[in-house]
């Protein structure tokens, strides 16, 4: 098991950390003034937990165009996972519910009691009609096929088969109860599992639980919520923001305010891992790393730190946000004093294997997922969930996630999903730079120039943890 890592400052026992990064995974920093349990939790290195690790630094592109490969995902992988399905605030009261589709399944998840969330498949166990159709619901006692009226509560259970009598005996023998899923509140977020006999839940997710814990996305809400038609394959679309290495050539714009090279990489069991990366920070890439540019400017303000009468430069400017948010004034009207230093300033951003990323701050939550389409290997769909807690009157969730100014963020009303295209995403310049990249890449799959894609960079391991924790599943090596 390896060292326990902690966020790499830009400099660590007064010398620079480019210096000493011959093994970045070999050090540790002393922790600020809160310690939190997430953050003694040790990674690993990657060989450790898939010793085949080098074959992973080439993939054929077959796994992200063929209808085959597709097929055995579906048969091998989805079906046994622990998926993210939605979040906990849009099934708060007793009768509410809302629909998960993954693939050719879709899924109803419902609130049956104030302590009780059930699941079941979508589809009546009369002649498989969808039951549902809408995105949620609320207030119901019951679910009811609008084909031939059969009906079945919030459990499930089949409590009527309308003019019973005209079917006979042996028709009806058999379990007329919707079929189940395992389902489970964590942490303001719902994950289901359609295998039969799932890994438990805490151990499949095991290392990330305290963290994902901390941020109380049980007290956040949905403020923003995109599902966007992209014509590339969910693997490609996942791969994009699975790495770091393409944020100063696709986001040109962060450099000034965000420290995209010196990055920590964490890796976990079960295909999860995170990356933490300096917010407050300029980038190493940035021509002027002691000026306080007007993104940083920005950042003071928004903490309360007026920038003009700022003592210090660049290299001062994380810390002063992170001191900023310590007061009990501060102007988010958040209490911050469980948060370790640099959750108050950085994004966190750990990736759920299979298909889910989130970029992590106090204020606010991008959640992304990524879904395979029912029937074309090379179209998928992205879900963008933008998460916000109760802010002070007047504050917003960054501003890189993309929520319009005109977006109400009090929560009184849960937004409707809206449905959009790669070509009007409307997810903001970050996440639209990157849905454009999706779109290039897995065109450029099917050149005769290209014998596979390589993810050789150290920038690039999540990548390669992923395609190893995906074969696992593809070819039997994981139960």
């Amino acid at each position: 098991m390896a060292t326990p890592t902690r966020y790499a400052e830009i400099r660590f026992n007064d010398r620079p950390i480019k210096d000493q990064l011959a093994d970045p995974e070999a050090f540790t920093l002393e922790p600020g003034p809160k310690t939190a349990d997430y953050e003694a939790r040790p990674s690993y290195r990657l060989d450790q937990i898939y010793p085949n690790i080098g074959d992973y630094r080439t993939a054929s592109t077959r796994r992200f165009i063929d209808a085959a490969d597709k097929a055995i995902e579906e048969e091998k992988m989805w079906s046994k996972l622990w998926l993210l399905a939605g979040v906990a605030s849009d099934i708060a009261q007793p009768g509410d519910w809302f629909r998960f589709d993954i693939g050719a399944q879709s899924i109803i998840i419902v609130r049956s009691k104030e302590d009780e969330v059930n699941a079941f498949y979508n589809a009546c166990k009369h002649r498989g009609n969808e039951l549902v159709q809408d995105d949620f619901g609320h207030g119901a006692s019951s679910f009811t096929c609008i084909v031939h009226s059969w009906r079945f509560n919030l459990k499930g259970k089949n409590v009527r088969v309308t003019d019973r009598d005209t079917f006979q005996p042996e028709a009806l023998c058999h379990n007329l109860d919707l079929t189940p899923v395992h389902v489970k509140v964590f942490a303001g977020l719902v994950f289901i599992s359609m295998a039969e006999d799932p890994m438990p839940f805490e151990e499949y997710y095991g290392e990330l639980l305290p963290m994902l814990a901390s941020y109380r996305m049980e007290d956040m809400f949905v403020v923003k919520h995109l599902m966007i038609d992209v014509p590339a394959n969910w693997k490609t679309m996942y791969s994009v923001f699975n790495e770091t290495y393409h944020a100063h050539a696709t986001h040109p714009q962060i450099k000034p305010y965000v420290d995209d090279h010196f990055v920590q990489y964490d890796f976990y069991s079960n295909g999860h891992n995170r990356n933490l990366f300096a917010v407050g920070s300029v980038s190493p890439r940035w021509p002027d790393g002691r000026f306080v540019n007007v993104g940083l400017a920005y950042f003071l303000q928004e903490a309360g730190v007026r920038p003009a009468g700022f003592r210090g430069d660049a290299r001062h400017v994380r810390r002063a946000l992170q001191d900023a948010k310590r007061r009990e004034d501060n102007p988010f009207g958040l209490d911050y004093s469980d948060f370790t230093d640099n959750q108050l300033s950085d994004d966190w951003n750990p990736s759920l294997f299979p298909n889910v990323t989130l970029n992590m701050h106090p204020e606010g939550i991008l959640l992304q997922r990524f879904r395979p389409h029912p029937t074309d290997p090379e179209r998928g769909y992205q879900d963008v969930f933008i998460l916000s807690a109760k802010l002070a009157e007047g504050r917003r969730p960054p501003a890189y996630m993309g929520v319009e100014d005109d977006v109400d963020v009090s929560g009184k009303v849960r937004p409707a999903i809206r449905r959009t295209t790669y070509e009007n995403p409307q997810g903001g310049e970050v996440v639209e730079q990157d849905i454009a990249n999706m779109v290039t890449l897995q065109r450029g799959m099917h050149s005769r120039g290209l014998n596979g894609i390589i993810v050789y960079s150290e920038q690039e391991r999540r990548i390669q943890q992923f395609l190893a924790e995906l074969d696992l599943y593809l070819e039997d090596r994981k139960v």
